[in-house]
């Protein structure tokens, strides 16, 4: 697949890897690219303390300064506003949820995080930029208040590093991940344990993000957001976790939670569905696909 392009890439800030795995795609495409995620957050860090005091506000006006060629910016906040500030242009926006959550969608405002005081640098941020993608279909509504022409890109996923395991497991075990705005539901934990599922819930990653698909294989049920407010929508780790086989408890089964947690209880059940899970990423989410679509929208800026 020929995908080279002549001027050099940039990527500045990250979320939930989603830039990681652009550069990733971009580079096996035989492109130049800058990775500039902020200080401490790299994919291999383990803790964001440090990155809570410097890399909001030192490291996007830093990464703004080493800016070149093609500049990508993931988040429309502080990190696009200092591209901007510097006089440079952004060629592609890329949201990713709170930055348009958090100031268009007043449920999530009033139950989440309400970004209206950023509401300027938002818009600005979004109007100015070259073009603008979401990583979700359901914020493309939103993006779309401000921006007619944004379009959706996909979560790109590595499907070659999150991949099946072979290795057969007579234990069945379900990980998820407690969040500021959403924890795993007690009812589904209890559920589970009563039912010999063990369950680990972590409430920060106690590992990297180059190490999450060796955590991944070994469990074979994936706990992702449910009642967030607004998103309907599979969490990026959800997608690596159905690309590695699990299936998941997610979204789509709010009214019904504990109906679908004993559906897949059952060992025919949920290898059936790992099978589609699996069919489903490669389909859609290949890395490698979603970043042939990227290239062509940066094809747009030159």
């Amino acid at each position: 697949m020929n995908g080279k392009l002549k001027k050099k890439i940039t990527i500045i800030n990250d979320a939930a890897w989603v830039g990681y795995e652009i550069a990733e795609g971009l580079r096996e495409l035989d492109n130049e690219v800058l990775y500039l995620p902020r200080s401490f957050a790299g994919p291999n860090a383990k803790s964001n303390f440090i990155y809570s005091v410097y890399g909001k506000i030192v490291s996007p006006f830093i990464n703004a300064i080493k800016a070149t060629g093609i500049i990508h910016v993931n988040y429309a906040l502080q990190d696009a506003f200092c591209v901007r500030l510097l006089g440079k242009k952004i060629n592609v926006l890329h949201c990713h949820g709170t930055d348009l959550f958090g100031l268009l969608d007043e449920q999530f405002k009033r139950e989440s995080k309400d970004l209206t005081r950023w509401k300027t640098i938002i818009e600005g941020n979004v109007k100015s930029a070259g073009t603008v993608i979401v990583s979700t279909p359901e914020m493309l509504t939103l993006a779309k208040q401000i921006r007619r022409d944004a379009e959706y890109l996909p979560n790109p996923i590595d499907v070659k590093r999150f991949s099946p395991t072979e290795i057969e497991q007579n234990e069945v075990r379900a990980i998820g991940f407690d969040s500021w705005y959403e924890k795993v539901p007690k009812e589904v934990i209890n559920f589970f344990e009563k039912n010999n599922v063990k369950v680990d819930v972590y409430n920060r990653r106690p590992f990297s993000y180059l190490e999450f698909q060796n955590v991944l294989k070994k469990y074979q049920i994936y706990i992702d957001r449910i009642y967030t407010k607004g998103v309907s929508s599979f969490s990026k780790a959800c997608l690596e976790a159905m690309s590695c086989g699990l299936v998941t408890i997610d979204f789509r089964h709010k009214e019904n939670i504990i109906e679908r947690a004993t559906n897949i209880l059952n060992d025919k059940n949920r290898k059936n569905e790992a099978k589609k899970n699996r069919k489903f990423i490669l389909e859609k989410h290949d890395r490698l696909k979603v970043t042939a679509r990227l290239l062509e929208i940066y094809k747009r800026q030159v």
